[in-house]
């Protein structure tokens, strides 16, 4: 029996996130001594120029884990096909391995009404995209408020797609990964 290289992928990637050692003694980036910065917002303000808008809120579990949720819109062009209107749930965990140096997978299940621009159709269906994520967040202060830079390298691909005109399951045939120049985002922490 093969197995998926994108399951390997996914396996060594819970295990190196998981096998990391904790140190109690340092805080979490965006973190001042004797605060409990437990939330966080954050956004992107890159990203819309490709088409995804999103906001991404995070939960610190434990020292060096955390749990993330949002909303996102994807309006993605695809040349010579169409573009997608794809509103999203974002679900996502994030392990420090030291310091701000994190890994981050997230998934996003989404309802995408696809508009296939040849045929002049909308395509309704559901598609789930996952990503992994390396990255560092750097936190700071202004004034009293603790805000945050989180530079991450995204990969991912499409775990499910329904209803796709062939148009785009042409495309997706030859672009099954997507990657994207670092991604910079922005945040608060409270």
């Amino acid at each position: 029996m093969k197995i998926p290289r994108n399951l390997i992928a996914f396996a060594l990637v819970l295990n190196l996130a998981f096998s990391a050692k904790a140190h109690p003694e340092e805080l979490l980036p965006g973190e001042a001594p004797g605060q409990d910065n437990r939330h966080s917002l954050s956004f992107n303000p890159m990203v819309p120029f490709v088409g995804i808008y999103a906001l991404h809120y995070s939960y610190r579990l434990t020292d060096h884990s955390e749990f993330i949720t949002g909303f996102s819109y994807m309006n993605i062009q695809f040349e010579g096909s169409g573009h997608s209107n794809s509103p999203a749930l974002i679900l996502g965990y994030r392990r420090y391995l030291w310091k701000g140096l994190h890994l981050e997978y997230e998934i996003w299940p989404a309802f995408d009404a696809f508009y296939e621009k040849n045929e002049n159709r909308f395509y309704k269906g559901f598609d789930l995209w996952n990503e992994f994520r390396l990255g560092y967040k750097y936190g700071f202060t202004a004034g009293n408020k603790q805000l945050y830079a989180n530079l991450q390298w995204p990969f991912g691909f499409g775990l499910y797609a329904s209803n796709k005109p062939e148009s785009f399951r042409k495309l997706a045939e030859t672009d099954k990964y997507f990657y994207f120049p670092p991604l910079l985002s922005f945040g608060i922490s409270f």
